[in-house]
């Protein structure tokens, strides 16, 4: 049975998808998310972008959530849309990735404004390209991520990562030698180092990382 070990917790039903593939999982939480200080004021924008569950799990925390415009958003990956929606947001459109998103909103809405919800340490694609488009955007601070590694004690034929975070949370503790890779996406990939072999998951979803799996160990 191939061994495997993913650097985020997986929801039971993933976490079965994995056991019902024929895979050995071990799992923890690299990182830890920290909603960051509560905003004193309400965000106004023509339109919201949300790159990550995370930023608004953290807004939903703060007071200024129910006072919020309108919930109209544009956002990042399938989880984040499927939330977004439940929570009762009109979801203008979404990507997998902010480098699809960021030409889309150039071409189609350079005359609207932007809040954008996001942590610390989110990728310079969106502000950049709309900043130098001169789109009006203001960033807003919803959240912290916090590196919490640990020291593996036996190797594993399959790492699973999810965010560059947990990358670099991984490595204070452990290194990368001879195990398979398996990134969510190219934004993770590329935190690697890179003599490592990695794979990338067709899309950025858990579901995918597995079907990634399956493709590299069927014939294990």
């Amino acid at each position: 049975m191939v061994q495997l070990f993913s650097t985020k917790l997986l929801s039971p039903a993933q976490l079965q998808a994995f056991v019902c593939a024929g895979f050995a999982l071990e799992m923890s939480d690299f990182i830890k998310v920290v909603p960051a200080t509560a905003l004193t004021w309400v965000p106004q924008a023509d339109y919201f972008l949300l790159t990550s569950q995370n930023a608004l799990y953290a807004l939903r925390s703060m007071p200024c959530y129910e006072q919020l415009p309108h919930r109209k958003a544009f956002c990042v990956g399938e989880k984040t849309r499927k939330l977004l929606e439940a929570e009762g947001w009109e979801v203008v459109a979404s990507f997998d990735y902010a480098k699809q998103l960021a030409p889309y909103l150039v071409k189609h809405y350079a005359k609207s404004s932007f809040v954008f919800f996001c942590g610390e340490k989110r990728m310079d694609t969106l502000p950049t390209t709309l900043k130098a488009n001169h789109i009006q955007l203001q960033e807003c601070l919803t959240y912290h991520t916090q590196p919490t590694p640990m020291k593996l004690t036996k190797r594993y034929e399959g790492l699973l990562f999810f965010s560059p975070s947990a990358i670099e949370s991984y490595l204070r503790e452990n290194t990368l030698s001879g195990e398979k890779a398996i990134c969510i996406g190219t934004t993770t990939q590329a935190a690697l180092p890179e003599a490592v072999e990695s794979y990338v998951a067709e899309r950025p979803t858990v579901e995918s990382v597995l079907a990634c799996c399956k493709e590299l160990f069927k014939n294990r």
